[in-house]
């Protein structure tokens, strides 16, 4: 696959629409814009991977990572990994072409359906199962995620998932999820050509065979397809209406050429609207900024977060070896397989109460930064 993005001079001095990321929410407002004939810019922080180039070694993983604190921000600004350290809440996201889909892991699985009852849903969403239901099958047709195939089902982490299912009494809540990742070479949805999963299990670092379907892998070459340009390396500062008040200004800064570190003024796009996908602490900031730009906001922005229900266990010294850590550098038939990073799944979201509702998934922890457990 050739590079999605163009160089920056590129860039024309306006355009109908401007997407500022390009996770899912970026990447799929893109490819929808493009399609409808709008003149569209995909502005993206980060830089654009492709197979080969994310890390595999712990000192490339060492380099992948960046940590943004009270007092600094340590690192590459263009590192993958990029860790947010707070007082607390704690979050770890993507930094390039794709976003967070970069180094997610995989599960494509729908909701229970009773969420959409919360009253803090717009009402017009709540009041839509139809459109609700479009929506997942559009997303479903573009991702194609299936469950592991045979030749993964006796993944030793998956096994020992099994077991535990067992032992908990919840075997008939025991499944292989979706998930959306290649299990053969094959020519997408967008037209991309892609490569079997190798079972690496490096999909938190990126994957360098092809196989993970990233928003890069799908969505955004689609908008590029159908016309879009994309720009990586952009990092937005702020988005404010125009002197004459007719469109938008949107206020970046190139990051390699480090121009902010001498307060040099920022660059700008127009645009006739703007899409703010920056992921949800990017676009909070980003909107924060904004306002003290001038830009008129909620006076709820930036309230109310939370993390989104995951916990993390380690187990460790257990009777069977699940092989958890990714191959890394090693290559195909060096080690045995681990498989995606997520597998299998116990399924206890049907209680009484939706808010009692969990999952329980096995996982393994990319090479590169698999150190860290030791």
């Amino acid at each position: 696959m050739n590079r999605l993005s163009s160089a920056v001079t590129a860039m024309k001095s306006h355009y109908e629409v401007v997407v500022i990321g390009s996770g899912y929410g970026g990447a799929i407002a893109a490819s929808r814009m493009a399609r409808a004939g709008r003149s569209v810019c995909v502005l993206e922080r980060g830089r654009e991977f492709m197979a080969g180039e994310f890390p595999r070694t712990p000192f490339q993983g060492a380099e992948q990572m960046q940590y943004n604190t009270a007092l600094a921000q340590i690192g590459s600004p263009l590192a993958l990994l990029e860790v947010h350290v707070n007082d607390d809440v704690n979050a770890v996201v993507g930094c390039g072409l794709g976003g967070t889909s970069l180094i997610n892991a995989n599960v494509a699985l729908k909701v229970d359906p009773r969420l959409w009852d919360d009253v803090r849903w717009p009402a017009a969403l709540r009041g839509d199962q139809a459109g609700r239901d479009k929506g997942y099958q559009r997303a479903w047709d573009m991702l194609e995620p299936s469950p592991v195939p045979g030749r993964f089902r006796k993944l030793p982490k998956l096994v020992a998932l099994g077991k535990s299912a067992e032992a908990l009494g919840m075997a008939d809540r025991f499944s292989t999820p979706p998930v959306t990742v290649t299990f053969e070479d094959r020519t997408n949805a967008a037209g991309v050509a892609q490569k079997a999963c190798v079972g690496c299990g490096d999909c938190n670092s990126g994957c360098n065979y092809d196989a993970k379907n990233s928003t890069h892998m799908n969505y955004l070459p689609d908008a590029v397809a159908h016309g879009a340009q994309i720009f990586t390396g952009a990092a937005v500062h702020s988005v404010v209406r125009s002197a004459d008040k007719q469109k938008w200004q949107v206020a970046y800064q190139l990051v390699r050429l480090g121009r902010e570190s001498y307060d040099a003024p920022d660059l700008f796009v127009t645009a006739d609207i703007v899409i703010v996908s920056a992921g949800t602490i990017g676009s909070s900031a980003l909107l924060l900024r904004s306002r003290n730009e001038g830009l008129s906001v909620s006076a709820m922005l930036g309230k109310r977060f939370t993390g989104n229900g995951d916990v993390l266990a380690f187990a460790y010294n257990t009777d069977d070896v699940i092989n958890g850590v990714g191959w890394g550098a090693h290559v195909e038939r060096e080690i045995p397989p681990v498989g995606p990073t997520i597998t299998g799944l116990i399924d206890h979201r049907d209680t009484a109460d939706v808010r009692d509702g969990f999952v329980i998934e096995e996982g393994s922890l990319a090479g590169p930064v698999g150190a860290a457990l030791v």
